[in-house]
């Protein structure tokens, strides 16, 4: 049993040790390069990012663009035929002498 606690306490003071190098190794000269040239790597990375999906989002007001004015295309031919349509059958001339017969 005593084995057992002599070898946590080890482990625990080994721990310690390594936290504390550690430590110093994180906070060098050399590790503060390393961060910074990460740092900016990510800077760059985003800016490439970013320049992309801007030119993505363009090209999507485009097309947004383009289905609106062709939608608004579509409507006006609709109506303009739905104005031409007559209704050329004999109960529809019937209809239409009955209604000019009652306005008068």
């Amino acid at each position: 049993m005593s084995i057992w606690k002599w070898s946590h306490a080890g482990l625990f003071v080994g721990g310690m040790l390594f936290a504390t190098k550690g430590i110093e190794v994180l906070a060098g000269k050399t590790a503060h390069k390393a961060y910074v040239q990460a740092t900016a790597f990510g800077l760059r990375c985003r800016d490439g990012v970013m320049g992309s999906i801007t030119a993505v989002r363009e090209g999507c007001e485009d097309i947004y663009a383009e289905a609106v004015e062709t939608n608004e295309e579509k409507a006006c031919k609709a109506e303009d035929k739905a104005e031409v349509i007559e209704d050329k059958s004999a109960e529809g001339k019937s209809a239409k002498k009955a209604a000019k017969k009652t306005e008068k």
